[in-house]
């Protein structure tokens, strides 16, 4: 590996400063009269030049995220609503008892006369409406179709009930004042919901359960107004504002939870345990529950990596906690810091092989015999808490925003840690035979367009994926790597903690070559067919 960056060189600073605290102990404990004081001198010095490198280190990262997010984190926090969620587990009955508090500020121009929440889990009701293509359902329900949903039972102000009403996936709450540009307003909801034995996002298999997109999330209200969106069978089809929260869940004490977030207390009473997690400035919050559930941990920097896993997979889990480790550490320095305490990989019942959430990451756990996929994907969703976690876009309108910069991100890691010829072989062999192959017996359309134009996974895959990803080097074959790079940085700086656009990504090349090379971008992603001249002969 060719990367020496500031966080590889504070891990093992950490490690080599424990290592000598616990010598001079046990020389110590073990007769520190007998003790060469010349030696112990030498170990002194050691010591607090260690303590010297690793205070050096920690000041340097948090400078970097203090450049990188300091004002934006600072305004992010003011203005972005918050989540209070208390919920009690049954797994005996497959259902979730809970009260989502929601502080919402109106930050918009317009005086507001409803608040609209996406209710995903009503999209799980019938066969009809579950969010899965026709030619997944047997993946999706194994065992048949199994029934989720949601019901909201009492929506209030100020302990006022207040006028809601379910339209599909959304939830909508008539206000008794009109709500102002800039002023506040506390909604609570209580809410139960079933969940289906469906291998996905939200649902279980028989190993874990499986929390995404599990509680009324707060529409996007932009230039646009409203976006109400329903849960489409293809692509990630979600949209959200950064914001905080707070989220106690109580399950059987046999029950291991992993979620978004950092832990902040557990507390267990007789039969049952509750977990209370806290985080900031994410865009959503996902959990999984397991009986069988084990963690190991590393870190990175002030990062804590775990891998969550079941079965006798240990010797697989260690292998995934360092792709987790190395693809942290790359996209540290590439990008830009990441600027939470914890990053969880679950290895879970997920058949459609991982899936991105702030801090956490599920990982089909059928990837653990395979080491070349399971480096991939646990690198493809590492780069999504780049692209989707602190850098936003519309999932539904411009998907290829976070998925082909992601897929192009990989392609950097696999370049950057292994070389260039191994960077190529993982390029080829992942992205361009594979849309090549699809050029075959296809018309490719263009990149830039929402997932309600595709007509299934495979043309989704093909085009927002890997001709997104080809348009990405392409580009960086004409404005050079370097500048490509400065870019995506730019793209970070300006956009973290919101919502961007292609015209945002347009912009920060645009800043790096002093030109407008907005048309070339939008020509590429518009373009039917072939993007460059590469052949998978």
């Amino acid at each position: 590996m060719w990367i020496t960056c500031g966080l590889c060189v504070h891990d093992r600073i950490e490690e080599y400063l424990v290592d000598i605290v616990v010598y001079i102990i046990i020389s110590y404990k073990t007769g520190a009269m007998y003790l060469n004081k010349k030696r112990l001198s030498v170990v002194l010095v050691l010591f607090f030049v260690m303590a010297l490198s690793i205070t050096y280190c920690l000041v340097k990262i948090n400078l970097e995220t203090e450049y990188f997010y300091g004002s934006k984190a600072e305004e992010a926090l003011k203005t972005a609503p918050s989540y209070i969620i208390d919920a009690i587990f049954y797994p005996e009955k497959e259902m979730v008892h809970a009260v989502q508090t929601v502080v919402f500020r109106n930050r918009t121009r317009c005086e507001l006369s409803e608040i609209i929440f996406h209710v995903y889990p009503e999209a799980f009701k019938s066969l009809k409406t579950a969010p899965f293509p026709m030619e997944e359902l047997k993946y999706a329900y194994p065992e048949g179709f199994s029934e989720g949903y949601i019901n909201i039972s009492s929506v209030t102000c100020k302990e006022e009930k207040l006028d809601f009403k379910k339209e599909g996936t959304l939830l909508k709450v008539n206000i008794p004042e009109q709500l102002k540009p800039g002023e506040e307003i506390e909604i609570k909801i209580e809410f139960q919901e079933k969940v289906p034995f469906s291998p996905g996002r939200f649902g279980h298999g028989k190993n874990t359960y499986n929390f995404g997109n599990w509680y009324p999330v707060l529409c996007v209200y932009d230039e646009n107004g409203w976006n109400l969106d329903p849960y489409y069978s293809i692509g990630d089809p979600f949209y959200s504002d950064i914001a905080n929260f707070k989220v106690s869940i109580t399950a059987p004490n046999s029950f291991t939870i992993a979620a978004t977030g950092r832990p902040a207390k557990k507390i267990t009473e007789g039969n049952t345990t509750t977990w209370v997690f806290e985080a900031k400035l994410v865009r959503d919050f996902a959990w999984v529950a397991g009986t069988d559930l084990r963690a190991i941990s590393g870190k990175v920097g002030r990062t804590k990596i775990n891998v969550f896993y079941f079965g006798d997979n240990e010797d697989a889990a260690k292998k995934a906690l360092e792709y987790g480790k190395q693809a942290l550490r790359f996209f540290n320095r590439y990008f830009g810091p990441y600027p939470y305490d914890e990053y969880s990989i679950v290895m879970s019942d997920f058949y459609i092989g991982g899936m991105e959430y702030p801090n956490l990451v599920l990982i089909d756990h059928n990837l653990l015999d395979d080491e070349v996929l399971l480096e991939y994907v646990i690198v493809h969703e590492t780069a999504h808490q780049w692209w989707y976690g602190l850098v936003g876009n519309n999932q539904v309108k411009e998907p290829w925003l976070d998925e082909a910069i992601t897929e192009y991100s990989t392609v950097l890691y696999f370049e950057g840690v292994y070389g260039r010829a191994k960077g190529r072989e993982v390029y080829q062999d992942f992205i361009l035979y594979p849309y090549r192959f699809f050029e075959l017996g296809n018309s490719p359309g263009p990149i830039l367009r929402p997932v309600s134009q595709f007509r299934s996974w495979g043309e989704y895959d093909a085009i927002v994926y890997k001709k997104g990803a080809i348009m990405l080097k392409e580009l960086e074959s004409r404005i050079g790597k370097s500048k490509m790079r400065k870019a995506l940085r730019i793209y970070l700086r300006k956009n973290v903690f919101g919502n961007a656009t292609t015209d945002d990504f347009a912009n920060a090349v645009n800043c790096v070559m002093g030109t407008d090379f907005k048309e070339v971008i939008y020509e590429m992603l518009k373009k039917p067919g072939s993007i460059g001249k590469e052949k998978a002969a």
